[in-house]
């Protein structure tokens, strides 16, 4: 055997090796969890709800109102290269 067909079958050995320990770790967790981490929840299918009667929030205000504040030399009729008062 030459030395690049070792190598090769050293990393397709460690490809396959790393992939069945992966398999082992998920198979652990499922038989350790069991079917409960596979199906959260239930499902009925005779439940209604009801909208609310009224929105939470009629209408959205601003926190802050006005002009946007801004840096020097980041207004339209500024000089960007003006000093920093």
């Amino acid at each position: 055997m030459t030395l690049e067909s070792v190598q090769k079958m050293r990393l397709c050995a460690a490809v396959f090796g790393g992939g069945a320990m992966i398999a082992l770790g998920g198979l652990a967790v499922v038989y350790t969890q069991g079917v409960d981490v596979t199906a959260a929840g239930s499902s009925s299918a005779g439940v209604t709800t009801t909208p609310p009667t009224a929105p939470a929030i009629t209408k959205a205000v601003p926190s802050i109102t006005g002009p946007a504040p801004l840096y020097a030399g980041e207004g339209p009729d500024s000089n960007p290269q003006a000093p920093i008062p």
